[in-house]
């Protein structure tokens, strides 16, 4: 039985797609926008990926998992 008022059932693949999409587009968008960002704000992601891989003061992170 159907939820659906057209007694039909909804394919869920549009809303998978467009989610996924949204994930691709973003680094696009974000360089796309460069040359309006403010260079701090422009280096955030490289500055985040940095201190998740190395952690703040150089030693820790997660890279020690793969090491």
């Amino acid at each position: 039985m159907t939820t659906h008022p057209t007694g039909q059932s909804r394919p869920y693949g549009r809303r998978r797609l467009s989610c996924s999409l949204f994930f691709a587009v973003l680094p696009v968008a974000w360089f796309a926008a460069a040359p309006v960002l403010p260079e701090r704000v422009f280096w955030f992601p490289f500055w985040l990926g940095a201190v998740l891989w190395n952690g703040t003061d150089g030693q820790g992170g997660i890279s020690h998992l793969f090491s």
